[in-house]
């Protein structure tokens, strides 16, 4: 039927979901989608002001200021009770934003929202966590296809020279060697990996299993837009959850279909 997989939130209310990077260009479209699919969204944000007009007042929407950013906060009173967590942060790709602090933003959230959620203890179904890795890092279980000498040696290159390159392999380790499995009962984790984002419109998407090509091989876009819409449908389908959890998607928009031919 229309209704979808949306799993409720323990009393029966509307799902809820923490939002971590609910003014990035992933984020947005993740809290639009998450209040469309009926979900209750607390966003963490370090200015209100910067959150899409399309959302703002929203009657479903919690807003959190954190003019220090969340890594300050004490995210368990914000955790209580949630489904998922979102984490759509990057590095915003000015000068300050790769080199400045702090240097292992993404590394750094995904083991605050472990702890947090380790310290609450919540009954019942572990707390999804669910973040925005790059098609640049590699499944931490070698079941991706290899890649070129000259691609691993330019990824090893930016890895020493970009902080946020470093980032998101850091990101994957921790994922793999603290959360995974039953390293944590307590949160569950997908992350799913876009290719080269961009700002075009919601489109059909595919999540596969592994990388479909090389990070520099420029045969595959991902919208922001579609990447925003998978980490919402991940947050409240049940289905899509079981689908993907404990896994890397790589995340490409599908190819427009064939024009079809006159008669």
């Amino acid at each position: 039927g229309m209704a979808g997989g949306g799993g409720g939130g323990g009393g029966g209310g509307p799902p809820r979901v923490l939002v971590l990077g609910a003014t990035g260009g992933c984020g947005g479209p993740a809290v639009g989608r998450l209040l469309e699919r009926g979900a209750a969204v607390t966003a963490v944000v370090r200015s209100a002001g910067r959150l899409p007009p399309a959302v703002r007042g929203h009657p479903r929407l919690r807003v959190v200021e954190a003019p220090g950013g969340h890594l300050g906060l004490d995210l368990r009173e914000h955790l209580a009770g949630v489904q998922a967590v979102v984490s759509s942060l990057g590095h915003n790709l000015t000068p300050r934003g790769i080199w400045g602090p702090p240097w292992r933003l993404c590394r750094d959230t995904v083991r605050q929202v472990a702890a947090a959620c380790r310290d609450l203890e919540a009954p019942g179904a572990p707390v999804r966590l669910i973040v925005v890795s790059t098609e640049g890092v590699s499944r931490p279980d070698g079941a991706d296809p290899p890649r070129g000498f000259g691609e691993r040696l330019l990824l090893g290159a930016l890895s020493l020279l970009l902080p946020p390159v470093a980032d998101n392999e850091a990101t994957l380790a921790v994922l793999a060697q603290e959360v995974a499995g039953d390293l944590n009962p307590f949160v569950e984790f997908c992350a799913v990996r876009p290719s080269d984002m961009d700002d075009g419109e919601r489109s059909e998407y595919a999540l596969h299993e592994t990388l479909q090509h090389g990070a520099f091989a420029g045969a595959g876009a991902s919208s922001r837009a579609n990447v925003g819409h998978c980490l919402a449908e991940l947050a409240v389908d049940d289905a899509l959850w079981a689908r993907w959890r404990g896994r890397w998607p790589h995340l490409l928009n599908a190819p427009p279909p064939p024009a079809s031919s006159p008669p």
